[in-house]
């Protein structure tokens, strides 16, 4: 599998203007269409119902559009990505087809692959950390330090647990994405959630021209 982000995203008029002057050639369109057939190949060995998801080839070729949409704007474009939602497709007992959101969630970083602790001991250990008597020297891994001290051991202690779990879990989670990537955890993690830029609209006439060519390499 390559990384499709670039080749796809304009191949399904994804929200950035397309390359000028030097548009993706043929083999990039057809790459990136080998990537979301192998996806599907994959996940149809793991879900022997997937016929009652998609009866016809129309159905399959529409819901390979649809998917490819929705992995490049949820920023599921690598090999690693994808392969982390198939480890987590394999251990479903379902034999249905899962919906496009439940494979994107599944692409997200499992903390106990990466060989860190659960959320949930995550944020009992944070807890345990936040008195003032703990020793502060035996976290079990720099991202639930790092989670944590977005909180603050003050509000670890004296705000409800409901609200101190919400956010110690978001903090968690991007502290696991960052190792899973190999970022930097020494960097500041907002509280709230960022604002979104607004998107920048491709070309209609070319994203219309990418789309066309993109159906025409994912007919099944």
């Amino acid at each position: 599998m390559q990384h499709i982000s670039d080749v796809v995203s304009q191949a399904v008029g994804a929200n950035r203007p397309p390359r000028t002057p030097n548009q993706p050639d043929p083999e990039q369109f057809r790459a990136a269409a080998g990537v979301i057939n192998r996806l599907f190949a994959d996940l149809q060995a793991l879900f022997p119902a997937w016929r009652q998801s998609y009866p016809g080839q129309a159905d399959l070729a529409a819901a390979k559009r649809s998917w490819t949409r929705a992995l490049v704007e949820s920023g599921v474009t690598t090999e690693e990505q994808l392969q982390w939602g198939l480890r987590r497709a394999r251990r479903s007992n379902s034999p249905f087809w899962p919906s496009v959101g439940q494979f994107i969630q599944w692409c997200q970083p499992d903390p106990e692959s990466l060989g860190l602790p659960s959320p949930e001991d995550a944020y009992r250990e944070a807890c345990a950390m936040a008195h003032p008597a703990a020793d502060h020297s035996r976290w079990s891994h720099p991202a639930v330090r790092v989670a944590a001290r977005e909180i603050s051991s003050h509000d670890l202690c004296t705000l409800p647990a409901t609200e101190t779990r919400r956010l110690f879990i978001r903090a968690y989670e991007i502290a696991v994405r960052r190792v899973a990537d190999g970022e930097d955890l020494s960097a500041e993690i907002p509280r709230g959630l960022p604002e979104q830029p607004a998107p920048r609209p491709a070309d209609p006439e070319t994203a219309r021209r990418h789309l066309n060519r993109m159906r025409q390499l994912l007919r099944a």
